[in-house]
């Protein structure tokens, strides 16, 4: 009797531990990130800032001048996975629009990793795959 009410304590309490809360990561993702990038484009440096109001603010600075675009962000849960949408974003001289929905791959310390895996208006749309790699600004 007292093993299987351990085991039922243990059945209800273990997805709550294991599953953290969207909550959590709205808060930790709020700050200036440094975008990492991998190739030449965009020249020069980008950062994105969640300001934890729903407004995204991505900077890129370049030889040619300061570029700034604004757009919404949402940071929901499907299933046990994490996600972050973003919308009404422009483009930048030599970056796409960050539109999408982006799973989030990690979240640690000062790293986020997010892979965008689809585009919300039309998910049949090819060439949603975008990786995007933010190291917190000190």
């Amino acid at each position: 009797m007292k093993n299987r009410l351990l085991f039922i304590i243990l059945l209800l309490g273990l997805p709550m531990i294991l599953m953290p809360s969207c909550k959590k990561v709205a808060d930790e993702i709020v700050g200036t990130w440094n975008v990492m990038t991998f190739d030449t484009a965009p020249e020069g440096t980008m950062q994105l800032t969640f300001d934890g109001n729903s407004t995204a603010i991505r900077i890129l600075n370049t030889s040619s001048g300061m570029n700034v675009d604004s757009c919404s962000y949402e940071v929901i849960q499907k299933g046990a996975k994490k996600r972050i949408i973003f919308r009404d974003s422009k483009m930048l001289p030599g970056c796409d629009k960050l539109d999408g929905i982006y799973r989030v791959d990690k979240v640690k310390n000062d790293v986020i990793m997010a892979t965008r895996i689809e585009f919300e208006d039309d998910p049949t749309r090819g060439g949603a795959f975008y990786r995007m790699e933010l190291k917190r600004k000190n």
